[in-house]
């Protein structure tokens, strides 16, 4: 039975890499490997993209201490930490336990994938069953070191769920260099992934839209699979400066042909994704760590026209 739904092979066609996509996706398992445990039990982020009850999509930040994820079994893992409750993955879990992880050492550049359904047994404890587990490559991550801080015992605000970005928003998003979308495929299996590059890689259409480059990955095109059968997704920044967060949701088509005009806007873009706005969340003090800036990945296209 493959790994791979009809959307992903739907994209791996159109590009005419199943070969590839067939002899990388033996790594995708549906119980964790030997290893993958170690990893896992030391990191202090991850990533989860979840459903809402309206199939909107959203990609929400886990934070916490080395040992926050605990691995039960091969085909368990326990996510135990402060979570902020008043993100929405907490209340989409309650009625679709459909979940996608991607858990990020940025430091060394290591980034897992972890696919299944989940459910709260405590306040504080969030159970996966898992599906799919994989690494991916380093390409793209930013390398930063984190010292944990106690900004999370400040006050967690949150602003609005309005589709209009702010203009400081919207500036944010231009600078950013790195970001999480969330995306969903058939039966409703939903995935979390990692984008990255240098600043400016992302362009604003207008206050409600923004088109980011598909740069050449895995081969596998998951994010890009769930796409073509399910243009709803999530986004996510995060703000390492300011401890913040900003989560959007909406829908995403994919620009198979890049015209020269936007190769030159956007060097090194295999294809480009539009996304559309249709809600926002701006969290405060939702990251309790201080960051340190080590470089950017080698395999950042330069600087784009801006």
């Amino acid at each position: 039975m493959s790994v791979f739904h009809e959307g992903e092979r739907m994209v791996q066609q159109r590009i005419g890499v199943q070969a590839t996509a067939d002899s990388i996706g033996r790594m995708i398992q549906p119980f964790i490997p030997q290893g993958f445990d170690l990893f896992l039990e030391q990191q202090s982020i991850a990533v989860i993209a979840s459903t809402d009850s309206t199939g909107s999509l959203w990609a929400s930040l886990i934070t916490g201490y080395p040992g926050m994820i605990q691995v039960k079994d091969p085909k368990t893992i326990e996510v135990c930490t402060q979570f902020v409750l008043q993100d929405p993955f907490v209340s989409n879990i309650q009625h679709n336990g459909n979940v996608g992880l991607i858990v990020i050492d940025f430091e060394h550049q290591i980034r897992v994938r972890v696919n299944g359904n989940a459910e709260f047994t405590d306040e504080n404890v969030l159970r996966v069953d898992v599906e799919q587990i994989y690494g991916n490559c380093p390409k793209h991550i930013q390398m930063r070191s984190l010292t944990p801080i106690d900004r999370r015992l400040g006050p967690v605000q949150t602003f609005g769920r309005l589709g209009i970005l702010t203009p400081e928003q919207n500036r944010w998003i231009r600078e950013a260099d790195t970001f999480f979308i969330a995306s969903s495929g058939p039966e409703g299996k939903t995935d979390a992934s990692h984008r990255g590059g240098n600043p400016g890689f992302i362009k604003m259409l207008d206050d409600d839209a923004l088109v980011f480059p598909d740069y050449r990955g895995n081969m596998l095109f998951n994010t890009l699979g769930n796409i073509q059968i399910n243009p709803n997704t999530g986004i996510l920044f995060l703000d390492f400066n300011m401890g913040r967060t900003l989560q959007l949701t909406g829908r995403s088509s994919i620009v198979w042909e890049v015209s020269e005009e936007e190769k030159l806007r956007f060097p090194g873009a295999q294809r480009l994704v539009e996304f559309r706005i249709n809600g926002v969340i701006q969290a405060e003090n939702v990251i309790p760590f201080d960051w340190n800036f080590l470089g950017y990945s080698p395999y950042n296209p330069s600087s784009p026209i801006k």
